[in-house]
């Protein structure tokens, strides 16, 4: 199982396996616009693909330009309501083997470059047709020079229609305040409720390291009173820290927060290994460790973007969606093995070999996001 776990986490565990969308409009009213997308889990088989990458770069473009003109079709970028056309300006694909692209797990994304005219534009949308079936959901981030915070959604093979982006801020309010009243909060609140899966795929099953730090907070906890209180903490501690990074008041570097998460996970279970029960000051340090492993979240959740006009709704759904994925990975955990937590032979044969197993895994990746950081 840890095998498992080690192989199919990168350096970094909080990549989001989605198909991504990112609109950059400059003060020009220019768009850049850059698709990452899971091909050779869509829109290709898995050989079609892997024949592709490995074709030279001049080729590479015939090979896959079946794809490129559905996605032409499909994929439609709609500006004050009319379908726009783009020009493709280059694209990236690769891969590091054909098991890799047929392993979801590992997704081997290609890289779209397209360039949008919305100069005189008022708003702009994303739409992707009914027929298109691609990796979901689709992150899409569009931000406007001039604006703060990108506008994100989250679409869905249910909801594919992104909402309006108002390249004018002006624009923007008076549209509003017209059509502010029209819609009940609960009907604007449901949309964004998938901000709670976003949050819940950062533990399950996406953040790894968060999940091992979990489990080995169970595996040295004598029951649910203080294994709840050591997660308690640790969620009000990520909770600061995530949200005072969203907010620009903290910044630290991926690089240094990322070693220092599987550090974490290190130390717990090395703690575990040598305490014949839980001490006093645990909680403090699940505690210190929360601040860290929230500048983790908020790495990112700042590369997602949350919606300009519902940031704080969108951060609170998402630490929610957080906390859900903690009880989860807790809940499966008793239900795997809490049943012999009582017996004689527990700590012997499931919690010490777990636990050196959570340790190991946590130093593993120590060592290689020093490396690659």
């Amino acid at each position: 199982m840890i095998a498992t776990l080690v192989c199919g986490q990168s350096a970094y565990g909080h990549m989001l396996n989605m198909t991504n969308i990112d609109v950059q409009v400059d003060a020009q009213h220019q768009a850049s616009v850059t698709v990452e997308i899971d091909l050779g889990q869509s829109l290709m088989s898995a050989e079609t693909y892997w024949a592709a990458t490995q074709l030279p770069k001049d080729r590479q473009q015939l090979s896959i330009q079946s794809v490129l003109d559905r996605l032409d079709r499909d994929l439609r970028f709609l500006v004050d309501g009319q379908e726009q056309s783009r020009q493709l300006t280059g694209f990236e694909i690769g891969a590091t083997s054909l098991d890799a692209i047929q392993n979801p797990l590992t997704p081997q994304m290609a890289t779209l470059y397209y360039k949008l005219d919305v100069s005189g534009a008022q708003r702009l949308n994303v739409e992707l047709a009914d027929q298109l079936d691609i990796p979901w959901p689709c992150l899409v981030k569009i931000q406007v020079a001039g604006q703060k915070l990108p506008h994100s959604r989250l679409l869905t093979d249910v909801d594919r229609l992104s909402r309006d982006t108002f390249l004018s801020e002006t624009f923007g309010n008076t549209e509003r305040d017209a059509r502010g009243q029209l819609l009940s909060g609960w009907a604007e609140l449901a949309p964004e409720v998938t901000w709670v899966a976003v949050g819940f795929q950062h533990i399950v099953p996406k953040g790894l390291d968060h999940m091992l730090f979990i489990l080995g907070l169970f595996f040295l906890a004598g029951g649910w009173r203080p294994l709840l209180i050591q997660v308690t903490g640790f969620t009000i501690a990520h909770s600061i820290t995530l949200g005072l990074s969203m907010y620009g008041i903290i910044n630290v570097s991926p690089s240094i927060v990322e070693p220092l998460i599987a550090l974490s996970i290190v130390y717990v279970a090395i703690d575990n290994l040598f305490a014949t029960q839980l001490a006093k000051w645990r909680i403090g340090v699940v505690c210190m460790f929360g601040l860290l492993h929230g500048l983790g979240f908020a790495s990112v959740l700042a590369n997602i973007g949350l919606p300009q006009d519902q940031f704080l709704l969108g951060l609170g759904l998402f630490n929610i969606g957080v906390e859900l994925g903690q009880l989860t990975v807790i809940a499966a955990a008793f239900l795997i093995v809490g049943w012999f937590r009582r017996q004689a032979w527990y700590q012997s044969a499931i919690a010490q070999p777990a636990t050196i197993a959570i340790a190991g895994t946590g130093a593993y990746w120590f060592l290689k996001r020093i490396a690659f950081s």
